[in-house]
């Protein structure tokens, strides 16, 4: 049984790197991507991840709240908050809040493929 992962990040190249790298590894399916969380309920509800790939930082209804409304209605579904730097502060307060674990976005690819599964 693949790990699903969904993908939140408002850098659209970026969101298609993560989903081209989730869809060549066969033990992890790709089940969609947006660019906020603003339908973060629907987008877990329609999708039913295993694994949410995290932006800390995104326009509108950013990850801290994404994450804070996942534990709230969807504890099961593991999220790996993703941050372009090594932003201390927010990375403790997202795992203080119930992150699974991070990742930074300069990590290889096969790190975050390894975090998804440790997470998993």
């Amino acid at each position: 049984m693949p790990i699903k992962v969904f993908i939140y990040d408002d850098n659209e190249s970026r969101r298609d790197s993560l989903k081209a790298l989730v869809e060549l590894t066969p033990e992890i399916l790709f089940t969609g991507a947006a660019a906020d969380c603003s339908n973060l309920a629907n987008d877990m509800t329609a999708y039913e991840p295993d694994v949410v790939l995290m932006d800390i930082n995104m326009p509108n209804v950013d990850g801290m709240e994404g994450l804070r409304q996942i534990r709230q209605s969807f504890p099961h579904i593991k999220v790996l908050m993703q941050t372009v730097f090594d932003d201390s502060e927010k990375i403790f307060t997202s795992i203080r809040n119930g992150a699974s674990g991070y990742i930074l976005k300069k990590d290889s690819p096969q790190r975050i493929l390894q975090a998804i599964q440790e997470v998993h």
